[in-house]
């Protein structure tokens, strides 16, 4: 089981190394980024460097002590001590430095700032003008040493002492490695501290060369670099030179520092070169210099970060080198290529198609330059192998690379891809600007056949399904279907699926997918169903990129999805039934690449090319182990702002913090000093007791914000994640907004006393207002009682008045009622007297003419019997029935007036109250007009008549 293991190791190991020597022989450089003092506002004259377990970083600078924590350059100085040198991190209460005059440490105040504390300042006198130099600090055995030309001072931070010993002739460097610290004397030798005191290292007496940097190796022989003479080797206690090649070059370039990078690599900056990275043995694996990308190539120092990257110092500033990241980055800084959209590599041969042109560069010469194989054809917009043959598809038409020169096939506007026939391997079909055509080879030739008619759309984006129908997707159009001959030389039909197709929206593409043709837009991911000529929702491809929103280009390789949108690009790597997206690792060039006309070109089994806009970028998907970035965010500072001022709050207590209610706008800037600089920093956020108090999205961002909170307590949680995508430990803040005063315990306990006070003084005005209110209450009912009363007896008044109305109306209805009666039955007498008085006279006219006087008397008889009708006592009480009913007083008042009238005066009386002319009273009487007459005047002297006085007139005042 042993040697099995064993055999397998080796296996893995050789295959690892050869996969790692094929990405490393690429052509390239890790992302470098270049800060200068124009940039950050800072004066990057960096002396030295320094990082805490956080990741955060410190430069020794000419003008102060800076800080770095991934997003935000913090400088500090004081007045006596900030033209520093040297600077060495021990704890967040002792960061030393060193510089001019002096040393001391800084330690971080409760909000995150630093403070000084000197611990040796030496002021110049006119014995001593010059000011010691403290260049380096190391720690060593429990304490720390500061060295200058002429001493080294150790300080003991247990008992604070300070002890020091001069230098013979002048120190020149102070170093530490595997725990031993070595110190030079200049032309004196190599000393080692032991114990605090100095033992010189055998073998290096009198040593006159320049040492830059010691190394202790393992078999304790000790490693030199010098600045002028290259490398040496101490052992058994005898100094000889290192046999590597490459020493001359060091010479030549001057060795300013040294670093150690892993068990078996160093890291060494040159004055004249930029920096190398070479192997234990002195071979050179890799070289940077101003012309692969960093500001300068005067290197002064290098610092290797927690995450195996470089630091340098130079003389125009900082630069960053990720070292220890899966891409490498070939860039046109000198514009000599340009854009590339598409590469291929063929042996060590590896081609780019540009917008210049076809380039082609040898990548085991690290020194060539990408050089121009055809100066006729300028935008490459494919580059592929088809049978064994280097096909370039171009701005001119179709070619083929030949002794590393480009033949032309054929001549067409834009060939943008090409596509081999599923079945019928002798077929090609290229996408033009302008249409689709179809070559065939013939004596191991592609010849073009035709350009297929009525079809004319560009055609840059083209693919076959399982039934051998080829599809061409236009973005901003939609899917067209090509359905061919059996022959596949003729076009025989095209079907357009565009916008008014429910499953189908701009922008429009297609991919395969486990070999199957995925359609996908805005609308999502579907599959084209041929039988039902409908398109059905893809879950699969769904899930893939589920949460990657406007997708617009997909490249299948195996169980890597490589996918790009219109801000990002990154991959998803299947892993069974998960999926697991990487986008942090290309953060540093999502506004470079090339949106849908991205290809994701294999180089080998794990390495692919995507050009970019001023290069292309060599991504390994198994380089390396995914390294743990994400430890949990720092906060930096918690600033708690009111309208009048802003209170930076502690950000070392776990306890909860305490803030003001005036100062309730919470501001939290945050940091990720430990993820390298290449990878997105994303930050996850919530706020429990604040709203929902759900998750934020996660984003890019250096401080979160929360205006205007309100009163109560609060626990903001951070978390963070890099290219990892495993999400750190969260950090909480507990904190606790006040209440404004007004709502304070004594505020509250006021506000009942008042609200008692209040409550009754308000209840008795309101008891005595209520009473007020009942009591005119009752009178304004009592009013209304009274107007009601009032009311009710005018309405009886009213109605009493409507009887009496009624009634009169009913009197006066009577009254005419019995004036008819009485006008009648006064008629009917004057009629029937009438009547019987011409009978009377026409049987007197007949007695007289009668001959026979026997008859005389009956006719006497005859006429007595009328007369006595005429003067009929009943027809008088008749009409005084009727003359009573009609005027019912009338004959007591006129003989209450004048008592001496006599019956027929009465009568008479009546009748002219009737207003009855003297010969119908005549007639009534039965006596003559002329005895009416009389008695009218006889009548008039009784009631004392004038005579201008009417006598009916006076009557019917009665």
């Amino acid at each position: 089981m042993k040697i099995n293991r064993l055999f397998f190791f080796l296996i893995f190991f050789c295959f690892s190394n050869s996969l790692l020597g094929q990405f490393s022989n690429l052509p390239g450089v890790p992302l470098i980024k270049n800060f200068s003092k124009e940039e950050v506002k800072k004066d990057l004259k960096v002396f030295d460097i320094s990082q805490d377990a956080n990741g955060l970083l410190y430069f020794a600078t000419s003008g102060a002590l800076i800080e770095f924590d991934g997003f935000r350059w913090t400088s500090y100085s004081v007045e006596d001590q900030s033209d520093l040198r040297s600077v060495l991190y021990k704890d967040d209460q002792h960061i030393y430095t060193g510089g001019h005059g002096g040393f001391g440490f800084w330690s971080k105040t409760k909000n995150g700032k630093l403070t000084y504390k000197s611990l040796f300042f030496k002021y110049p006198s006119k014995e001593a003008p010059l000011l010691p130099v403290f260049t380096n600090i190391i720690e060593i055995e429990g304490k720390i040493f500061f060295q200058s030309f002429q001493f080294i001072y150790a300080f003991d931070p247990l008992t604070e002492k300070l002890t020091s010993f001069q230098a013979n002739k002048g120190f020149s460097n102070l170093f530490i490695s595997n725990k031993s610290a070595f110190f030079q004397d200049v032309s004196v030798g190599l000393f080692q501290i032991i114990n605090s005191e100095r033992t010189l290292v055998k073998g290096t007496e009198n040593i006159a060369m320049d040492i830059i940097d010691v190394f202790v190796e393992k078999d304790n022989t000790v490693l030199i670099a010098t600045k002028n003479n290259g490398f040496w080797c101490l052992k058994n206690n005898a100094l000889e030179k290192k046999d590597w090649v490459e020493n001359t070059k060091f010479e030549k370039f001057i060795i300013t520092d040294v670093a150690k990078y892993t068990n078996q690599q160093f890291i060494v900056g040159t004055l004249r070169n930029g920096f190398y990275i070479i192997s234990d043995k002195g071979k050179i694996i890799t070289h940077i210099n101003k012309a692969k990308g960093i500001d300068n190539n005067a290197v002064k120092k290098i610092f290797n970060d927690l995450n195996n990257n470089i630091w340098l110092s130079t003389e125009s500033g900082v630069s960053y080198i990720e070292i220890n990241n899966n891409s490498k980055y070939l860039l046109d800084t000198k514009s000599n290529f340009g854009t590339v959209y598409t590469s291929f590599l063929k042996d060590s041969i590896l081609y780019l198609g540009t917008n210049q042109g076809l380039f082609a560069k040898n990548i085991h010469n690290s020194l060539s330059e990408p050089q121009l194989i055809d100066a006729s054809t300028d935008r490459i917009w494919e580059i592929d192998e088809v049978d064994d043959e280097i096909l370039v598809g171009s701005q001119k038409g179709l070619s083929f690379i030949k002794n590393k020169s480009l033949q032309t096939i054929h001549i067409e506007g834009g060939g943008w891809i090409f596509k081999k026939h599923p079945k019928i391997k002798d077929l090609l079909y290229v996408g033009f600007y302008s249409g689709l055509a179809v070559f065939k080879k013939n004596n191991n030739q592609w010849k073009f056949i035709r350009k297929f008619e009525n079809f004319g759309e560009s055609s840059r984006f083209i693919e076959f399904d399982q039934y051998d129908q080829i599809w061409v997707a236009h973005p901003s159009k939609g899917y067209y279907r090509l359905r061919l001959s059996f022959d596949g030389l003729h076009l025989e039909d095209v079907e357009f699926y565009g916008a008014d197709n429910p499953n189908i929206a701009p922008y429009a593409y297609f991919a395969k997918i486990d070999g199957n043709l995925v359609f996908y837009n805005r609308k999502g991911f579907f599959f084209y169903d041929t039988i039902d000529n409908v398109f059905t929702k893809a879950k699969y491809p769904t899930e893939i990129f589920k949460g990657i929103q406007n997708i617009n280009h997909i490249y299948q390789d195996e169980n890597v999805f490589w996918y790009s949108t219109p801000k990002s690009l990154g991959y998803v790597l299947r892993d069974q039934n998960r999926f697991n997206i990487n986008e942090a690792s290309f953060y540093n060039f999502w506004n470079k690449h090339l949106n849908d006309f991205n290809k994701f070109k294999k180089i080998d089994k794990n390495t692919f090319g995507i050009g970019i806009e001023d290069g292309i970028v060599f991504h390994n998907i198994k380089r390396n182990k995914k390294l743990n970035f994400n430890s949990e965010p720092l906060v930096k500072s918690i600033e708690l702002i009111g309208v009048t001022d802003t209170i930076k709050a502690p950000i070392d207590e776990i306890e909860e913090l305490k803030i003001p209610y005036s100062n309730n706008y919470l501001k939290v800037k945050i940091a990720l000093p430990k993820t390298p600089l290449g990878n997105s920093k994303l930050i996850q956020y919530k706020l429990n007791g604040f709203k929902d108090g759900s998750w934020s999205n996660w984003v890019n961002t250096r401080e979160i914000n929360f205006p205007g909170i309100s009163s109560g307590g609060y626990v903001l949680e951070i978390k963070a994640k890099g290219e990892n995508e495993v999400a750190s430990k969260i950090v909480k803040i507990p904190f606790y907004i006040a209440y404004p005063w007004y709502i304070s315990k004594w505020a509250i306990a006021f506000y009942v006393i008042a609200f008692i006070v209040i409550f009754f003084s308000y209840w008795a005005y309101l008891n005595r207002k209520n009473i007020k209110y009942v009591n005119r209450l009752k009178q304004l009912e009592k009013q209304k009682r009274e107007r009601q009363k009032e009311k009710f007896e005018l309405e009886k008044l009213e109605a009493d008045k409507k009887l009496l109305l009624l009634k009169e109306e009913n009197l006066n209805l009577e009254i005419k009622k019995k004036n008819a009666a009485l006008a009648s039955s006064t008629l009917n007498n004057i009629k029937k007297n009438e009547l019987l008085t011409d009978l009377i006279n026409d049987i007197k006219k007949i007695d007289e003419e009668l001959v026979n006087s026997s008859l005389h008397y009956p006719v006497k008889k005859v006429v007595k019997k009328i007369n006595n009708h005429l003067v009929d006592k009943e027809d008088w009480l008749t009409f005084q029935l009727h003359f009573s009913n009609s005027h019912s007083q009338f004959f007591e008042n006129l003989r209450e007036k004048h008592s001496n009238l006599s019956s027929n005066e009465i009568k008479l009386s009546a009748y002219l109250k009737l207003n009855l002319s003297s010969k119908e009273i005549a007639s009534l009487m039965n006596v003559a007009i002329t005895s009416v007459e009389q008695s009218r005047y006889r009548l008039r002297k009784k009631f004392n008549l004038d005579k201008e006085e009417n006598l009916v007139n006076y009557i019917q005042k009665f």
